[in-house]
């Protein structure tokens, strides 16, 4: 892993035992004094040519350099094992980084296809690398078996078409989840509508569009959902794909909804992404009895505040059901739940639609109830209905009170 901190601190160092100043060393180097000054902070990175031109200067290697730190003396090592017969070290980032500063693609290549380097040291290199660079290197390595976690890795240093065509090449059914998410950013649209034909024909699993939504076209998608809308693909991939699509495509799934052309049960997927317009024509419908009431369920919690009040007092005052009411309650504000019972006290609404939404109601709401009852505004019939969602202290309270005012009836 390269630090840019670590070689910049190390840059520093090297400048400083030479007593040369920043001014000096930028002056060797035919780039500004400023330029040298991000390297030592760790701001920026000596692009390749440079690096190897440090290198020299200080005479170090690459690899010092990128490490940010010495080699480890090899003097005190035992003197049998110095003796002992090794295989050829394998060539480091900063042996790869040298070459590709000479324009030696290809030997970097052979190097990988003769074993005397690995891969993942070509793409430790990759970030200091131009992607061209990179590109001849990988179109060199002719018949290499790359592997998904290469081709991941690889990515961002590589051009589009190269990447998209090694990964037609090897994408099957075992491929992990997590890496086919990391490379669609890279890969082009015609790879990309090639994985979702995979993903179609059941070669690759459907998982796999979750990943790939983000990135398709907006032709791709739309397509889908129409496979979605014929059972060829799972209704759940709707879930899915509803944040990637467009407002006229989600606005003509809902129409489609509204007259039936197609099922129901995709609103609840498409809910959290429709237009506040298109909610607030949804509840008209609702509200005209045009689209069944039972999917307000589903629709409540993305509606807005204003949207929410005006179905419930509409409701309170009798020109809905009870049901709208059960169904907006959990995502009511303490303030409007409060108005309720005010209505309730103000005989503008039953007493049995409040029991509805008890469930609902919070501690400052069942105690203005009480409060009413004691007031006698609101039957104290209502307090049998709510006791389940009373607290202890609250039960005790009433129990205490009823209990004197019955001592008071009978000893005048």
């Amino acid at each position: 892993m390269i630090d840019s901190r670590k070689t910049g601190a190390y840059i520093s160092k090297l400048r400083r035992e030479k007593d040369w100043t920043q001014l000096e060393l930028a002056d060797k180097l035919h780039v500004t004094p400023q330029a040298v000054s991000r390297w030592e902070t760790g701001d920026s990175f000596p692009d390749l040519s440079l690096l190897v031109e440090l290198s020299k200067l200080f005479r170090v290697s690459v690899d010092t350099l990128l490490k940010g730190e010495p080699a480890p003396s090899t003097h005190d090592r035992p003197r049998w094992l110095s003796l002992r017969a090794a295989p050829p070290p394998k060539a480091t980032t900063g042996d790869v980084l040298t070459e590709l500063a000479q324009g030696q693609t290809e030997h970097v290549a052979k190097m990988v296809l003769e074993g005397k380097a690995d891969l993942e040291t070509v793409i430790e290199a990759g970030p200091l690398a131009r992607p061209s660079t990179m590109d001849k290197v990988v179109e060199d390595l002719n018949g290499f078996q790359f592997n998904m976690q290469q081709i991941t890795e690889l990515a961002p240093f590589i051009s589009q078409d190269l990447l998209s065509s090694i990964v037609e090449k090897i994408v099957d059914e075992n491929v992990e989840v997590g890496l086919l998410s990391d490379l669609a950013p890279f890969l082009n649209r015609q790879t990309l509508d090639r994985l979702v034909e995979q993903v179609i024909d059941g070669e690759i699993e459907g998982i796999f569009l979750a990943e790939l939504a983000p990135f398709l076209s907006m032709e791709t998608l739309e397509r889908l959902v129409e496979l979605v809308k014929e059972g060829t693909l799972e209704e759940n991939h709707l879930e899915e794909l509803a944040p990637f699509l467009s407002k006229e495509t989600l606005d003509r799934l809902v129409d489609q909804i509204v007259d039936k052309e197609v099922e129901a049960d995709f609103l609840a997927a498409l809910a959290p992404f429709l237009s506040r317009e298109t909610l607030d024509r949804l509840v008209n419908n609702i509200k005209e009895g045009t689209f069944e009431k039972s999917h307000l369920e589903e629709l409540a919690p993305f509606l807005s505040t204003e949207t929410l009040e005006r179905l419930l007092f509409e409701t309170t005052d009798g020109k809905g059901e009870i049901e709208i009411l059960q169904a907006l309650a959990p995502f009511l504000s303490k303030e409007t739940l409060e108005r309720l019972v005010d209505q309730v006290a103000d005989g503008k609404m039953e007493a049995d639609r409040l029991i509805s939404i008890a469930p609902f109601l919070r501690h400052s709401s069942l105690k203005k109830v009480i409060q009413y009852v004691e007031a006698g505004s609101i039957t104290p019939e209502i307090i049998v209905e709510l006791a389940p969602f009373l607290d202890k202290e609250t039960l005790s309270e009433l129990i205490r009170n009823s209990l004197r005012s019955q001592s008071g009836e009978m000893h005048p």
